[in-house]
């Protein structure tokens, strides 16, 4: 009874937002904007997917802008680690996409202006929208946080963005996107797979604060690695360097295993650097798109 009256309190609140707030904007004029989205409240993989999208249109010289929320600031951080290299993919962070995207605008310096998680803002009209399922589109309350994991309703995006949207499914047999571990290594570059079971290591250790740790999990277990304990924190958790160290002083004979979002956390204090110790590991993800739906994706935003 007391989460249906915090889903019913969170709807009215939703609603009277929109109405008030994120009322419908104007188009951009100059750049392409795309916004990457998901019903879901967190772990649906959308700044994985929209790293692939500005790795795709950069690889076709296209310059691009990705917009994160300052709340997301380990995003951003991930990202523009990720991008270092590559000048023409510049990161952004904001409380308000739509006034951001519309100063982009204006210089005419990008192709395309990519809303990392800008599902939810009804201001950013005229967008080309992708929305990743890992569930149907919901339609009833009870699919609303906190009952479910919801953000929104299907009804509330009928006509969101007033431009093209692209639902792709992102498990079962139909799933288009794969998101999947590509290796799980140290800071020295050693796999995790090949030290695990050692006198070094008897525990292996999931420390994480992200949207949907359980996958993380089922995701590691298919690279045969057997896991010993969990550690789950709020995504974004800003003591997420604080709370690791002393995780890791109390099991020193522990392997731990972090995220690249994880380790973009222990970077953002310079004057109190993180140790870094070997038993440490990264697991770093790759997005396998269906070369179908890359194609798709490609022609919809090159060619219309």
């Amino acid at each position: 009874m007391k989460s249906l009256a915090i889903v019913l309190c969170y709807r009215a609140a939703y609603l009277l937002h929109h109405a008030i707030c994120l009322r419908p904007g104007i188009p951009l004029r100059h750049s392409r904007l795309v916004v990457i989205g998901a019903y879901r409240t967190g772990g649906a993989g959308k700044t994985p997917f929209c790293t692939w999208l500005a790795e795709t249109l950069s690889a076709h010289e296209k310059h691009v802008a990705i917009l994160c929320h300052e709340y997301a600031y380990d995003e951003a951080a991930m990202l523009r680690e990720h991008f270092a290299a590559k000048p023409q993919v510049k990161i952004f962070t904001t409380r308000n996409r739509y006034r951001l995207a519309h100063e982009l605008d204006r210089t005419q310096e990008f192709d395309f202006i990519l809303c990392d998680d800008g599902f939810e803002d009804s201001r950013l009209v005229g967008a080309t929208t992708f929305v990743l399922l890992w569930e149907n589109a919901p339609t009833r309350l009870c699919e609303l946080w906190p009952l479910g994991n919801a953000r929104s309703l299907a009804k509330d995006h009928s006509d969101h963005h007033s431009g093209r949207t692209v639902e792709i499914r992102c498990n079962g047999t139909a799933s288009k996107i794969r998101f999947a571990i590509d290796n799980i290594t140290n800071r020295k570059g050693e796999d995790l797979r090949s030290v695990q079971g050692s006198a070094h290591y008897r525990q292996i250790n999931i420390f994480c604060g992200i949207g949907d740790p359980e996958r993380l999990c089922n995701d590691i277990r298919e690279q045969g690695i057997a896991i010993s304990g969990k550690t789950f924190l709020k995504d974004h958790d800003r003591h997420f360097s604080d709370k690791l160290q002393r995780a890791l002083q109390e099991n020193p004979q522990s392997a731990f295993v972090i995220t690249e979002k994880d380790a973009a956390r222990l970077e953002k204090a310079p004057e109190k650097p993180f140790p870094w110790p070997d038993n440490l590991y990264i697991a770093r993800q790759k997005t396998i798109v269906d070369e179908t739906l890359a194609h798709r994706i490609l022609y919809e935003l090159l060619n219309s």
